[in-house]
């Protein structure tokens, strides 16, 4: 989120500039540079539809609106997949949802949106991006068997599925994944553990997941990886980015394109500076806390993150 205009208006300064300069050159050297775009890019003239005024008003219900002029910048952090099915993806409704698209199209950065699974084609290999949110018009992350017929469909001994799902609870409070049912706001979030394990069931190969607004576990099932959430990467004003809502990370995956499986990774910590400015965080908090959560929340599962954010599988015993 680069920034703005409601529910206050707060933008960069040099058109959001400063966050190319200040973290891009760590989003390069991937097929695949994937982030969540949280909001909708808009022009003056609109406005926002998602709240209720005395919602809007007491300030529990935010939107996110930001000006056109900032896109580009996704093109400058290297982004070539976002996206588009979260919970601030409607919040100047369709005619922001679809004008985000067509600039996105414009700078040829391609997305997966609201039921719209995205094909791609990475060195000869058939990749398909699937979403999922908790919202009426999304692929919903508590309708299990809709989401196993869904990848079922999808998967052939010759591709690779991604799954990208917007869920959880949120908050400081959220860093922990339960096998439950989460709620925020009266909403259902999902079951997020339940659901990540359905869809590599069906045949997913990577689950990358945000929505919580802070860091949570890593966990290895079935030798595929799942991110249940990176945290707060560049969330310019208007978020909470204090503590650890402000401690985020780049996780890099090396999965194996024969079989989808997890080969290795690397976490790159990162936190939000000022208003929300992403650095590499030279004190590795990211890295130190999402050891702690995956130790605490899958102690079993079969994933080593090292003092430097490599990470590797375990051995098999007796190995070394």
């Amino acid at each position: 989120m680069l920034g703005s205009v409601t529910p206050k208006t707060i933008l960069p300064a040099d058109s959001g500039k400063i966050f190319a300069k200040s973290i891009s050159s760590y989003l390069t050297d991937a097929d695949i540079i994937f982030g969540n775009l949280e909001g909708t890019f808009i022009l003056n003239h609109f406005k926002p539809k998602k709240c209720s005024e005395p919602a809007r008003t007491m300030g529990r219900c935010y939107e996110f609106g930001m000006p056109e002029y900032l896109a580009p910048v996704l093109k400058k952090l290297n982004f070539n997949v976002l996206n588009l099915d979260n919970n601030h993806s409607n919040d100047y409704g369709f005619r922001g949802y679809n004008f985000t698209r067509q600039l996105l199209n414009e700078l040829d950065i391609n997305y997966a949106g609201k039921k719209e699974p995205l094909n791609l084609k990475v060195k000869e290999k058939k990749v398909i991006i699937v979403p999922f949110g908790f919202s009426e018009i999304s692929y919903n992350i508590s309708d299990l068997v809709t989401a196993e017929k869904i990848i079922t469909d999808l998967k052939t001994k010759d591709n690779i599925i991604i799954v990208s799902f917007h869920g959880g609870a949120e908050g400081r409070k959220a860093l922990h994944v339960k096998n439950e049912t989460e709620k925020m706001y009266g909403e259902n979030r999902g079951n997020l553990i339940k659901f990540a394990h359905t869809v590599i069931d069906a045949g997913a190969d990577l689950v990358i997941g945000h929505g919580p607004h802070v860091l949570r576990a890593l966990e290895l099932y079935k030798n595929r990886l799942i991110a249940y959430s990176l945290g707060n990467f560049l969330t310019f004003g208007n978020m909470n980015i204090n503590g650890v809502s402000g401690i985020a990370g780049i996780l890099n995956v090396t999965i194996d394109d024969s079989n989808g499986e997890f080969i290795s990774g690397k976490f790159l910590p990162t936190k939000q500076i000022d208003h929300g400015y992403p650095i590499f965080d030279k004190s590795d908090e990211g890295i130190k806390l999402i050891n702690k959560l995956t130790q605490f929340d899958f102690p079993k599962t079969n994933l080593i993150i090292k003092d430097n954010g490599e990470i590797i599988k375990k051995p098999p015993k007796g190995g070394l």
